[in-house]
């Protein structure tokens, strides 16, 4: 019994070195092994690996004076081909939205027309109540899962600290006190989990991804995109037969004749 009351105490210290020495080394792995350019490179690389994706997604949109949600046909291919199709219960199309690198067709029961490409236009359009201005560009961004606008082309080396079991990397900004652009990233795979930045217009927004557990076809990829700005958000959770960079008709880009024809 003597022992045993010896031995508990030296056990605990031993215990408490060891806790101690793994948080310490978990410091050192996030941040004293790979600066922020590494990082950045890392980061960079993995989002440039998803090129395309097909999908169904269920689409959630809050605001404050409703909440919507319906099942959402998405294709894209960087950097600007899209399609997204929002059905009904009964699997009608009720809304539309294209882009072929030319022209963005939105056919929806709040507007009917043509933009250029290259320009931007009232993601209301196509997702209710979400009252931003958007170029085809960053929207394809967005549904794959990659940031909408470029948080870190700013020319700054950005602020590194870990931040629970992930490294934070903060850009700040000199022009615009409290406008940090932030991101939060795994330490073990470079995958942004977390951002905090500024939109073109201004606007503050947010954005948080959960993974699918497993690879898919052979990336890793968000099964739930959460996007937020001034009260407003947006969810798109992918169903898991989600396709990755696989070839893409490109005459879905443009809207069939049928199409035009929706349910309102």
């Amino acid at each position: 019994m003597k022992k045993l009351r010896l031995f508990i105490p030296s056990l605990i210290s031993i215990l408490v070195l060891l806790l101690t020495s793994c948080a310490v080394k978990h410091e050192s792995i996030n941040i004293k092994e790979n600066n922020a350019e590494t990082i950045l490179e890392k980061i960079q690389l993995y989002e440039g690996a998803i090129r395309s994706l097909k999908s169904l997604a269920k689409v959630k949109i809050k605001t404050p004076d409703s909440k919507i949600s319906y099942t959402q046909v998405t294709i894209a291919q960087r950097p600007d081909l899209l399609r997204l199709e929002a059905l009904n219960p009964f699997g009608k199309t009720v809304g539309f939205i294209s882009s072929d690198g030319t022209n963005i067709y939105i056919i929806s029961p709040s507007e009917r027309g043509v933009y250029d490409s290259g320009g931007k236009f009232d993601l209301a359009y196509i997702y209710p109540g979400l009252k931003l201005e958007i170029s085809a560009e960053n929207l394809v961004n967005l549904i794959l899962g990659r940031l909408p606008v470029n948080v870190y082309d700013m020319g700054a080396v950005p602020e590194l600290s870990v931040d629970g079991e992930r490294i934070k990397l903060v850009f700040h900004s000199e022009t615009s006190i409290g406008q940090n652009n932030t991101l939060w990233v795994n330490g073990m795979n470079f995958r942004v989990e977390k951002a905090e930045f500024t939109l073109d217009n201004g606007a503050r927004a947010k954005i948080n991804y959960e993974y699918f557990d497993s690879l898919i076809d052979g990336y890793y990829f968000p099964r739930i995109i959460e996007f937020s700005s001034e009260g407003l958000s947006i969810s798109i959770i992918y169903e898991p037969d989600v396709e990755l960079n696989k070839n893409v008709d490109k005459t879905l880009f443009k809207p069939a004749p049928e199409v035009v024809k929706f349910e309102k």
